[in-house]
């Protein structure tokens, strides 16, 4: 008895926010061992100033190795070994499909009902087993189809997408009723498939303005930010296909409003230009990991706008397609030769400052038999691309 302990942290605040306050408060502080408690597991009674807590071997270090220098044994028999009526936070997560976060919330909302614990005899957090066994079976009882996460990974969207699509009819869905006040939904192979003709861009199609640009917050990829605190932000998507920033220096990602309100980021121009007359795209392939990256796109953003480019994120390189027409080109960061390397279709020129792109293709009509141009529309939609693309993609195939 007598040796000097202090606290380890063993969880987050996400995947247990009552352990972790609990630790919290003795956190740093010097603690000293006035009690081993063998049975049923190996714990021990400790004296940090005034206050005292009953903690775990492994929750507890001498400050020079993670165990305690006191030996005992961890005797769990008896433990677990009557258990019938309850599931540990970590089964309930395993059973349900959800994180260990989740399940502590299904806890708040009374949802499942967690046994209290005042004395911490068990380590970890358990629910009642039969509110949870209700949740299992009626997860079990679903419509067989994708969740909306699932549908936004496969179609390059953001979660928040899908279910505005849901909303508006885009995507066909089953509600759910999931616990008391909660919706999920279902969205069957075929419903799937009939939502990634029209949502899904093809490699061959332009990118769609959703890819790139967030309207409900007014943001696109790789925007610039900055703060007092923070010198330089980028907007990117996370896994989800989320907008949010991400901090080069701490290499960091930070939801939206984490970003604007934490760190009271602010854009630092304005993405937004008058939209030129239409004279077709000139295409470019740029590499992420090019020291001249991120001063073009910053060039376009802020010259061009957003209403005269269209990206689509590759894993390495981002494809740009901007608008043929002219504007202004001071750059002291980097000069035309910096970008003519990855021109892939279409020519640019500079000149008297000036930036001139010109499209490779030149606009032309003629006419057909409306039958005949019906067909070719929906060969087009089929493969996904414009009745330009189309045409141009067939007779390129007759001529070569």
């Amino acid at each position: 008895m007598g040796e000097t302990v202090y606290v380890l942290q063993t969880c987050t605040e996400e995947e247990d926010p009552e352990s972790f306050y609990y630790f919290k408060q003795f956190e740093k502080k010097e603690g000293v061992i006035l009690d081993v408690i063998e049975h049923p597991r190996l714990q021990y009674r400790v004296k940090f100033g005034q206050a005292e807590a009953v903690l775990y071997h492994e929750e507890l270090t001498n400050g020079n190795q993670r165990d305690v220098p006191i030996k005992g044994t961890d005797n769990q028999e008896g433990w677990e070994g009557d258990k019938v009526e309850w599931y540990t936070q970590k089964e309930v997560a395993a059973l349900l499909g959800v994180s260990k976060a989740t399940v502590y919330h299904y806890g708040k909302q009374k949802k499942i009902i967690k046994i209290l614990d005042p004395h911490r005899i068990h380590k970890e957090a358990r629910y009642e087993k039969a509110e949870v066994d209700q949740l299992v079976y009626a997860k079990q009882s679903f419509p067989t189809g994708m969740s909306p996460n699932e549908v936004a990974k496969k179609l390059g969207l953001s979660v928040q997408s899908v279910y505005k699509y849901i909303q508006d009819g885009s995507i066909k869905a089953e509600a759910i009723p999931y616990g008391d006040e909660r919706i999920t939904y279902v969205i069957s192979e075929t419903d799937y498939h009939e939502a990634e003709k029209s949502l899904k861009p093809s490699e061959t199609q332009r990118p769609k303005k959703y890819e790139y640009y967030d309207s409900k917050n007014d943001v696109v990829l790789y925007q610039k930010f900055h703060s007092n605190k923070i010198p330089e932000a980028r907007v990117v998507r996370n896994e989800e296909n989320v907008f949010g920033f991400y901090l080069p220096n701490i290499q960091k990602w930070l939801t939206y409003e984490e970003g604007m309100k934490t760190y009271t980021l602010k854009p630092s121009f304005s993405i937004h230009q008058p939209p030129l007359d239409y004279k077709g795209y000139v295409e470019l392939q740029v590499p992420k990991n090019e020291v001249v990256f991120y001063p073009f796109m910053d060039y376009l953003y802020e010259i061009w706008g957003v209403e005269n480019i269209r990206l689509r994120e590759q894993s390495e390189t981002v494809l740009l397609y901007i608008k043929a027409g002219e504007k202004p080109l001071k750059s002291e960061v980097f000069g035309i030769a910096d970008i003519l390397p990855y021109l892939t279709n279409g020519e640019m020129h500079h000149e008297d400052d000036t930036l001139i792109l010109r499209s490779s293709n030149r606009k032309t009509s003629f006419e057909l038999p409306i039958e005949l141009l019906e067909t070719i529309s929906d060969l087009a939609e089929q493969e996904g691309v414009s009745i330009s693309k189309w045409v141009e993609q067939k007779l390129s195939s007759i001529i070569k």
